[in-house]
């Protein structure tokens, strides 16, 4: 038989792989090493002699093989490079290590830890793991941790700062140092849940200056990160005198996720992203005002997002009982590509910011846009509208091109809104003059004030108004599926104010059901 090129017998070796590792995950069984041997001799005892006497068909360890298997395999690899990963169940899961091997299994790999190229591991618990960081990992491209498990324990410094190659890492309950030499120079960067290690301002501007090429950064779920230490730590810089931005250019992708607003305030502090395309960006002020504290560390990031922005077609203000959100969305996306959300603070004073800097003239899309664009108001989460405390926010989105509003059952007060919507304000306009669609829940008696302002708002055409052309006075939409018992007149009354084009969504009769979700409202196309 002739000589086959290396190229060819690495293709034929990752198809069979691939349709091994396929069916397993399609049966969610272990893969089997037998399989592997199988599916080459099918082929002849040439094609099994050639590709068994190939180290890159060993070098591919899967987890959960037993580990006899695992110590075969990295006796048939060779000096190659090895790749070690958790069977993926899907996108979100991975078949963990047993918790009764898996100080086995790192004692057995460790030995090899300076050939491992990538390592993607679901574990029940960190265990073992600093055992197995003792050596060096020059080989280390990939790094992709998740435990079940967190403990409260220091941080650890992987391979002893020694894995010169590594470009990924995404860890999951797994405490490292930030401000560890192998989380350098890298790609990306996910740490997830990590929420026993303390870091200090310090190791936080480390991490930043060690990565400035960093593409994509992910930090979220660290509840317990900050104690009354941090920020005293001096920020131990690189530079000398008074610490400079970090230029990160290559920069695409920021999530900054349910995070303490101080650790988010150090981060951002000391960054400039001059590009960015995808941001996330949620924080926690224990009451205190968010426009205040965190609005200049984010300042430098509006004219990037406005920018990005031009591309949209709809935005999303929500307000709850002790938080605001915006979120933006660009064609084809189904997720935000700008999130923005202050927690634990008052929504108003949160609001202040994302106003001054997103909504007007020269910012979001809103004001004199195209009818493609779209705002949606929504408020839920026990937001509380008592003595008007939206108006201040609906009076600085009048000349937005707000089309959508939503008040969640959960609301408390809501019929305050609905009342202030019929009436004509001071400058003899309409508030939210552009709506078109309308999601209420809620009380019963909320259908009475939202018949009374709708037909208000159709019948009555303000002096002030320059034309009643531009103001929708139908809607297109009317949900009122979350409110219960309504009276059938009122219904009706309601179902007017849509458009003939348009679609109503009457309200529930069933409360028992509906609560238990059994029957979903039905829409009527008017």
């Amino acid at each position: 038989m002739p000589a086959v090129p290396q190229n060819i017998i690495h293709d034929v070796t990752e198809l069979i792989l691939d349709h091994i590792r396929q069916t397993s995950q399609e049966l969610q069984v272990a893969p089997d090493l037998d399989k592997r041997q199988q599916a080459i001799s099918l082929v002849c005892s040439s094609w099994r002699t050639l590709v068994e006497d190939s180290p890159r068909f060993w070098s591919i360890i899967e987890v959960p093989f037993p580990l006899e298997a695992i110590s075969h395999l990295l006796e048939k690899s060779q000096s190659t490079g090895l790749e070690i990963k958790s069977l993926e169940y899907n996108e979100y899961e991975r078949a963990p290590i047993k918790f009764s091997d898996q100080w086995k299994f790192f004692i057995l790999i460790a030995p090899y830890a300076d050939r491992i190229r990538s390592l993607t591991l679901s574990l029940r618990s960190p265990d073992g793991l600093g055992m197995f960081f003792e050596k060096p990992a020059p080989m280390l491209e990939e790094l992709k941790l998740d435990s079940r498990l967190d403990y409260d324990v220091q941080g650890l410094d992987p391979f002893c700062g020694q894995a010169s190659r590594l470009k990924d890492v995404a860890l999951e309950k797994i405490a490292v140092q930030w401000d560890s030499d192998v989380l350098a120079g890298l790609r990306s960067l996910s740490i997830v849940e990590n929420s026993n290690y303390l870091p200090t301002e310090g190791q936080v501007r480390r991490l930043l200056e060690a990565n400035p090429g960093l593409e994509k950064l992910e930090i979220w779920g660290l509840t317990n990160t900050y104690t009354g230490h941090f920020g005293n730590a001096a920020v131990q810089s690189t530079s000398k005198g008074k610490p400079s931005r970090v230029v990160m250019s290559k920069m695409q992708q920021l999530r900054l996720l349910n995070l303490p607003f101080k650790l988010a305030q150090a981060g951002l502090d000391n960054v400039e992203i001059p590009s960015i395309s995808h941001l996330e960006l949620s924080c926690r002020f224990q009451g205190l005002p968010a426009s205040r504290l965190l609005g200049p560390s984010i300042q430098h990031l509006v004219p990037p997002l406005l920018r990005l922005s031009k591309r949209t077609q709809q935005a999303e203000l929500t307000f709850g009982e002790s938080s605001v959100g915006l979120a933006i969305y660009t064609p084809h996306y189904k997720r935000p590509t700008i999130r923005i959300e202050f927690m634990e603070t008052a929504p108003t004073n949160g609001f202040d910011w994302l106003a001054e800097n997103f909504f007007h003239t020269e910012g979001l899309p809103s004001v004199c846009a195209t009818d493609v664009f779209r705002v949606s108001l929504k408020f839920g989460g026990r937001f509380d509208m008592r003595g008007g405390t939206f108006i201040p926010i609906l009076d600085r989105l009048n000349a937005v091109k707000v089309k959508g509003l939503t008040i969640e059952s959960w609301c408390q007060h809501g019929e305050e809104l609905i009342k202030y919507l019929g009436d004509v304000k001071g400058d003899s306009q309409w508030p939210l003059p552009y709506l078109m669609s309308m999601k209420i829940g809620g009380p019963a008696e909320l259908a009475d004030h939202l018949s009374i302002a709708l037909q208000r708002r159709m019948e009555y055409t303000p002096a002030g108004e320059m034309s009643a052309a531009l103001r929708p006075v139908m809607l297109d939409v009317l949900d009122i599926g979350d409110l219960r018992w309504i009276d059938k007149n009122v219904e009706n009354a309601l179902a007017k104010c849509v458009a003939s084009s348009g679609t109503f969504i009457p309200g529930s009769e069933q409360m028992e059901h509906d609560i238990f979700g059994d029957i979903d409202s039905d829409s009527q196309d008017i």
